[in-house]
């Protein structure tokens, strides 16, 4: 089995927000926005009605509802990067091989080893900085695109992309989002 790629990541709290942005889920936020639109216009049915003061409550309900949606990415940052303060007392760092059957991740904060196969891999979504490989499991794998051991992130995208032939979109077609 030869390395293909090796890389180092820390998961600072910058590192967590991307990560958690990119896996922002899109039916709650669909259905977040349907409620605002029903707070609002039950709202203005009552403003229309003749209670004026009925469209307050509603949106009240929008506003928060829709602060929540917005900065849940924030709050799941904020917890996790808590937890690993606590647990640790330091930012997690792992370091991931990649051979041509799997690819290899391994915590070195925790000492925990994981052996993934490609196939696990449902989509693969990029932030500037990082590369994130969401697993079927609703785990995310990040890579550092800034911090290669062996290889080159030029080189990874490419390799990446034919490795994850497991990634669908709407209508069973394969997509790659890299």
């Amino acid at each position: 089995m030869e390395l293909k790629f090796e890389n180092c990541c820390t998961l600072t709290k910058d590192a967590l927000k991307a990560m958690n942005r990119s896996n922002r889920n899109p039916v709650f936020t669909a259905a977040a926005v349907v409620l605002c639109a029903a707070y609002l216009v039950n709202g203005v049915r009552a403003a229309i009605a003749g209670y004026p003061a009925g469209l307050i409550a509603p949106l009240a309900c929008a506003l928060v509802l829709g602060a929540f949606a917005w900065f849940l990415p924030d709050l799941q940052t904020f917890f996790e990067y808590r937890k690993n303060q606590i647990a640790y007392g330091r930012d997690a760092k792992c370091i991931t091989k990649f051979y041509d059957d799997k690819f290899v991740v391994e915590n070195l904060t925790s000492g925990k080893i994981a052996n993934i196969p490609y196939a696990r891999i449902r989509k693969v979504t990029e932030d500037g900085r990082y590369l994130f490989l969401l697993l079927d499991t609703r785990i995310i794998s990040p890579v550092d695109m800034e911090d290669f051991l062996s290889g080159t992130a030029g080189d990874f995208g490419p390799f990446i992309r034919a490795k994850a032939t497991n990634t669908t979109r709407r209508g069973g077609k394969p997509e790659n989002t890299l």
